[in-house]
């Protein structure tokens, strides 16, 4: 995912993860065969943006609805010394258990999550920039990680506090992460092109998500001529009275673009699903029209 808005997009994702429909639940002691083991080390590769681990812990129910490259490619990877310094935060991670009530397979609870703010401490991680964190030399990126422990020690770090009901479902003995995907909406992407001078497809052209949920969507642009293109987007979405619950957090698109003659770049989209997205909604439709600049 390329490094644009890391600052804000990592922050937004930090908020969310306090309100998305998901189980968060650590003791001081774990077990393996427990939630409690589990949920910490989903919550930790999740925080961390360990995207392609914390897929392995959700339920198989899950699963079949939306595949592990689409779960990464829509929520972002870090690599290298960013995902280094975000387990160094995620390993900060503090869980209160509130309540528990357990329904056979499935195990409810109510949690009180401390975590901390990766906004108040993007200063120090170059506004998360993960291409420019991953450049640092050696001991530059062992500094920050001291300061990371420094400020830990003298609780200098800001943190986000909340409360939250999540969910769990035993399988086989193990227990997995539930999301309740086949409740979601579904998203779908499509473009609208001008008769000549660009071609354009999503890199998906649909996905589910829940109320809460953060997520990317890539498009392939081309540029078709021998000559340069500029071009940008108009966002349409259907139904219309539902546009006000997809925020587009980021969109490289909406501004003008140039690309070089043969030239094909992917350009990512970032959306929020609102929490207040009403419960009879079952699909979004989303249109990029492609216009090609004089």
């Amino acid at each position: 995912m390329p490094s644009f808005g890391k600052n804000f997009l990592f922050a937004a994702f930090t908020s969310v993860l306090l309100a998305l429909p998901l189980v968060f639940w650590l003791y001081n002691h774990e077990r393996v065969d427990d939630p409690v083991s589990t949920l910490s080390k989903y919550l930790k590769f999740l925080y961390s943006r360990d995207i392609g681990q914390a897929y392995r812990l959700i339920s198989t129910v899950d699963q079949r609805i939306k595949k592990r490259d689409d779960y990464v490619r829509e929520r972002g990877a870090f690599t290298g010394f960013a995902l280094e310094a975000a387990r160094k935060l995620a390993d900060l991670i503090e869980i209160r258990l509130v309540s528990q009530q357990l329904d056979g397979p499935r195990s409810r609870v109510k949690v009180a999550l401390n975590l901390p703010d990766a906004n108040g401490v993007a200063p120090l991680l170059l506004d998360w920039d993960e291409q420019r964190l991953n450049l640092l030399p050696s001991p530059e990126q062992k500094k920050i990680l001291l300061t990371i422990d420094d400020l830990a020690r003298q609780n200098k770090l800001s943190m986000i506090k909340g409360e939250e009901d999540y969910v769990l479902v035993k399988e086989n003995s193990k227990w997995k992460v539930f999301l309740n995907w086949a409740a979601g909406v579904r998203i779908k992407f499509a473009t609208v092109l001008p008769a000549d001078g660009v071609s354009a497809e999503p890199m998906a052209r649909e996905t589910v998500v829940r109320s809460g949920d953060l997520f990317t969507v890539g498009f392939k642009v081309k540029n078709l001529t021998a000559e340069q293109v500029v071009t940008r987007i108009a966002h349409h979405v259907e139904p219309k009275e539902l546009t006000r619950y997809l925020d587009l957090v980021e969109c490289a698109l909406l501004l003008p673009v140039r690309l070089r003659p043969g030239e094909e770049q992917v350009y990512n989209s970032t959306y929020l699903v609102r929490g207040d997205l009403p419960d009879g909604a079952k699909a979004i439709s989303v249109t990029y029209e492609f216009k090609v600049e004089p």
